[in-house]
């Protein structure tokens, strides 16, 4: 994957797995022994990045978590705040990219006699 546009093409997709992970650990926040999940992402050689999803392995999660919100699934809102916060910043950064390299290809179009 050498090209920009599939770059950032796998940029967008880690940070709508990342959006999709914090959504659904959010939308079980109330659920008794709801596990959250977290994802990870590595860089692909050539470029761009890959993502994975795991269960979150976090002793102290239940010690952050408020207790009355959040009942006994072990979802840590602050941690979701950021995660869907990183998704957003991650989706503008990888845009940006995508039109950088659509402003570049139009001006080479009118390069071309």
């Amino acid at each position: 994957m050498s090209t920009i546009t599939g770059i950032a093409q796998s940029g967008l997709e880690a940070a709508t797995t990342r959006l999709n992970v914090s959504a659904n650990n959010l939308a079980n926040a109330l659920t008794d022994g709801f596990q959250p999940s977290r994802v990870s992402s590595a860089e692909v050689p050539g470029g761009g990045v890959t993502s994975s999803v795991s269960k979150a392995v976090d002793p102290l999660a239940e010690a952050r978590a408020d207790r009355a919100l959040l009942a006994t699934s072990g979802t840590d809102l602050v941690s979701e705040i950021v995660a869907q916060s990183t998704a957003a910043r991650l989706f503008e950064a990888n845009a940006a990219s995508l039109r950088t390299a659509d402003e570049i290809f139009q001006a080479a179009l009118k390069l071309k006699p």
